[in-house]
């Protein structure tokens, strides 16, 4: 395992917390993911993909939105979300990679 297990991203969309899920892509081999905690929403984060949507035939790429690390490469996750300034915080949660950044939010452009 190369992330962090205990890193807690937000969805990309809703700004709402995302509730880690496994799932077996194959006989040998069963990955993670985070789901967006709204019902009605289709968003989750992958590691290596950053942001994406998941449907009945499984990950859609289509809407997928990626911030690669620049120390590392990994995906950057939203990990916190500062409504009256209108910044967010994003960090990677590559284990031994401390890399954050704020950027002003989509609302205050």
């Amino acid at each position: 395992m190369t992330t962090s297990q205990r890193f807690s991203p937000l969805c990309d969309v809703h700004h709402t917390p995302m509730q880690r899920m496994m799932v077996e892509e194959d006989a040998d081999e069963v990955c993670s993911y985070h789901a967006c905690e709204r019902r009605d929403c289709t968003r989750i984060f992958r590691g290596a993909q950053g942001y994406l949507d998941v449907n009945t035939g499984g990950f859609d790429e289509s809407r997928v939105s990626l911030r690669p690390c620049p120390v590392c490469g990994f995906a950057l996750y939203l990990a916190a979300v500062d409504h009256c300034r209108k910044i967010e915080t994003w960090e990677c949660p590559q284990l031994g990679c401390d890399y954050s950044e704020e950027d002003q939010s989509p609302s205050a452009r």
